[in-house]
């Protein structure tokens, strides 16, 4: 076993918080997705888990409410994945090459779109290379995930976008026992609920709705501090039964009007089943936790607010998997140095729950 200080000087190795474990030793393995090709505003989200790594090892892994926090080994993701002929890679590496052919394909296609104009042939050959791409990232990043679920460990996603999130629920859901079902908790600004945005069909602004049409274990999608949202998206949070929106707006209003925090917590995640799934998208947070994520929107929870409902929910629901999602590094190292800190927390509260 390979020494590691944790009040030592953090060492950077390549690995999340410079921890030098091998994956199998850990509870929680976190996979890397550089994937960014549908993102629909500023790109970038790509470059996030290499900036996370960079900042976490400034990170210090003490909690004052978990004993023995500080002792959590996390790995960094070392499974192998198929790829079309036959070899064996890993799947980081693989998938941000993809990446490069996917985001030229796909700013072309946005910017053939922003003209106003109908999309040529070569365009639409385009667009399907981008689904058909995505598909396979959905495939790859599924792979990645149950290669780690067989091993008894829980794999948590660092994208790169949302849609990347697709692929990590799924091999969650696949995990449960006959009965069971999951819950889906999603923090975000955007709702994320539409059957395709610019001809892609697993584009970031339609993750949600991928979720709920083709992974039918999920119980329940409880959204949080949503605020940026279609008609279409509207009606279907209002006409699902599944979905529980907490808006921006709505939490807003109770928190002026005299509802505790903690209250709103309760609702939350009373409807939620047993085993959850936590699909974080930084936005979720207020902009100046993340400025420069891809598609930054005034309002948002703190992150104080959104670490006590992942403390609740780790307590009183058991956390099966999770992701963090649409971090991009700016000039300076903030963006990846808050969602360094939300990694711990979460990596902390699934490996420590019930």
């Amino acid at each position: 076993m390979a020494e590691f200080d944790v009040n030592g000087v953090g060492v950077p190795n390549g690995k999340y918080f410079g921890m030098p474990f091998d994956s199998d030793e850990c509870p929680v393995a976190l996979i890397s997705v550089p994937w960014d090709a549908t993102v629909s505003y500023a790109a970038g989200t790509a470059k996030g888990p290499d900036a996370i790594i960079d900042a976490s090892i400034q990170v210090d892994l003490f909690d004052e409410y978990i004993q023995g926090a500080e002792e959590l080994k996390i790995g960094t993701d070392e499974a192998l994945v198929k790829i079309e002929n036959g070899s064996a890679v890993k799947v980081s590496d693989h998938i941000g090459k993809i990446n490069v052919g996917a985001r030229a394909a796909a700013e072309r296609i946005i910017g053939a779109l922003a003209s106003g104009r109908a999309l040529s042939q070569s365009e639409l050959e385009d667009q399907e290379a981008v689904n058909r791409m995505s598909r396979e990232v959905n495939r790859l990043v599924e792979e990645a995930c149950l290669s780690y679920y067989k091993k008894g460990i829980i794999p948590g996603v660092v994208g790169g976008e949302h849609s990347v999130a697709f692929g990590a629920v799924k091999a969650a859901a696949s995990q449960l026992k006959r009965g069971e079902t999951l819950g889906l908790i999603q923090f975000d600004a955007h709702a994320d609920l539409r059957v395709a945005y610019e001809g892609f069909e697993y584009s970031h602004a339609s993750v949600m709705y991928n979720c709920l049409s083709q992974i039918p274990e999920i119980e329940t999608l409880c959204q949080i501090s949503i605020r940026d949202f279609c008609v279409d998206e509207y009606n279907l949070i209002k006409n699902n039964k599944k979905i529980k929106a907490f808006t921006g707006g709505r939490i807003a209003d109770a928190l002026f009007n005299g509802k505790s925090w903690n209250t709103l917590c309760s609702e939350v995640i009373e409807p939620l089943p047993e085993k959850v799934y936590i699909s974080f998208d930084i936005d979720g947070l207020e902009p100046s936790m993340c400025p420069h994520t891809g598609t930054p929107v005034p309002g948002g929870i703190t992150f104080d607010m959104a670490v006590y409902l992942l403390r609740r929910l780790a307590k009183e629901r058991k956390i099966v998997g999770f992701d963090l999602c649409e971090v991009a590094p700016g000039d300076d190292e903030w963006d990846a140095n808050v969602g360094a800190r939300l990694l711990h927390k979460l990596c902390l509260f699934t490996a420590t729950g019930r």
